[in-house]
């Protein structure tokens, strides 16, 4: 398949997806049942890890976090992708996607989880189906398929790992960020696990833009990364009762077995490569 084959392939059969359920509000069957269609797409075109060890590890975390009283009674899915780019993306209907690039990237638990603990806040708030609820039938198709037809500069690559992020994300606001920020330090205690990993990481992802700026073209374009943004998370964090924030999990031997096992995943497929 060529590049630009694929490219319209994924786009078309996510604005088929798109176009029934924008003229209308999004109830939370629609939502699960449009998220299940663009997983099916994304899927079939990026490189998913099978491993099941992998797969059992990143799904048992997405779910200790997810799995509170509160939280919406939806099923989650999440998944490891080949891919070395720092990234990570949800789609409506709780499909969570993470590169491995990114799981590399982490150096403890409670980092790992505060990035997926983002992407469930974005869930939790329905802010894709949200989105899709505010355009018209023929805005959303063009919206996404001018996204996805025209991909990014990085090519192949850049344009698959944005199905989800840029297509769903990357018209968020800032106040939507937030947001979901604000969801993940709520749901992180409640895990038992250290909601300070997200400053910790996002502090890193700042500095290692300055090194390697083309590593984390993809995280910075739809995930808007301020010293404000950091300053947030740090004062929501403080403002957590004293009793939250005891004996919080920083990392784990299960942690540090799943990352070596994902670093020893063969290398991406030649066009998904940097």
């Amino acid at each position: 398949m060529t590049v630009s084959s694929m490219r319209r392939t994924l786009a078309l059969g996510l604005v088929a997806g798109s176009a029934g359920l924008a003229a209308c509000g999004v109830s939370q069957q629609q939502e699960i049942q449009m998220g299940r269609q663009y997983a099916a797409e994304i899927n079939r075109q990026l490189p998913i890890v099978d491993d099941p060890v992998i797969h059992r590890y990143i799904n048992e975390l997405g779910n200790r976090i997810q799995r509170q009283p509160g939280n919406r009674d939806i099923p989650y899915t999440f998944y490891v992708v080949n891919i070395e780019q720092i990234n990570a993306f949800a789609i409506p209907g709780g499909f969570v996607y993470v590169n491995r690039g990114l799981v590399e990237r982490t150096d403890n638990l409670a980092e790992l989880a505060g990035v997926v603990a983002h992407e469930i806040g974005h869930v939790e708030a329905r802010h894709s189906a949200e989105m899709i609820e505010r355009m018209q039938a023929a805005q959303a198709g063009v919206a996404i398929g001018s996204i996805l037809l025209g991909g990014p500069p990085q090519g192949l690559a850049g344009a698959a790992v944005n199905v989800g992020a840029q297509a769903y994300f990357s018209r968020h606001s800032r106040e939507a960020e937030n947001e979901a920020d604000a969801i993940a330090v709520r749901l992180l205690p409640g895990a038992g696990l250290d909601p300070a990993g997200m400053v910790t990481f996002f502090k890193e992802l700042v500095a290692e833009r300055e090194r390697q700026p083309s590593q984390l073209e993809q995280w910075f374009s739809t995930h808007p990364l301020t010293e404000e943004r950091i300053a947030h998370v740090r004062d929501l964090i403080r403002q957590l009762p004293p009793e939250r924030t005891a004996n919080l999990q920083v990392t784990s031997r299960g942690y540090e077995t799943f990352k070596a096992r994902v670093r020893q995943l063969p290398p991406p497929p030649p066009e998904f490569r940097q």
